[in-house]
């Protein structure tokens, strides 16, 4: 007679799995009612103690930070200056200014017909916000509130 206590059993004692993955099919098959309160304690201790520590790491998430790291160094951003309001901005120079208000500093430059402004981000044409490349990406006006209307600019598409 088949038994997923005993299947279960031999899956913990080979050592390769996830120990999240695996309290989760156990608790799985106890809420379907295979396993009894008694099984499915026994298979989350035996578990627990057969857990490879190598195994147990999220290689996605691990992969994930090790190239926003890598990232950050190549293309490092706190080397330009936080824009002050009252500061006078010289066209071509890349500030660091929050202007799309999710609190993390973005890009921004003033690129317009003037050398220099004392305007402020936006109140003037000419302001546009970049990638971590410094391409542009957007224009950066004020909307009749004051605060920031941010415009995508659409990437021109290359003819075949």
């Amino acid at each position: 007679m088949f038994s997923y206590k005993e299947y279960v059993e031999s899956v913990i004692l080979r050592g390769d799995f996830l120990l999240e993955t695996m309290e989760e099919k156990i608790d799985k098959l106890w809420v379907e009612g295979k396993l009894t309160n008694e099984e499915r304690e026994e298979l989350l201790q035996l578990a627990a103690d057969h857990a490879k520590d190598v195994l147990q790491i999220n290689i996605v998430e691990k992969l994930a930070d090790l190239e926003r790291r890598v990232y950050n160094l190549e293309f490092p951003t706190d080397i330009y200056p936080v824009w002050q309001t009252g500061q006078v901005s010289e066209r071509g120079v890349v500030y660091r200014y929050d202007v799309t208000g999710d609190g993390e500093l973005d890009l921004v430059r003033y690129d317009g017909g003037r050398a220099s402004t004392s305007l402020s981000i936006g109140k003037i044409e000419g302001w546009h916000l970049l990638d971590r490349e410094l391409n542009v990406i957007a224009t950066i006006t004020r909307d009749a509130d004051g605060g920031y209307a941010i415009t995508q600019i659409e990437p021109e598409s290359e003819e075949a």
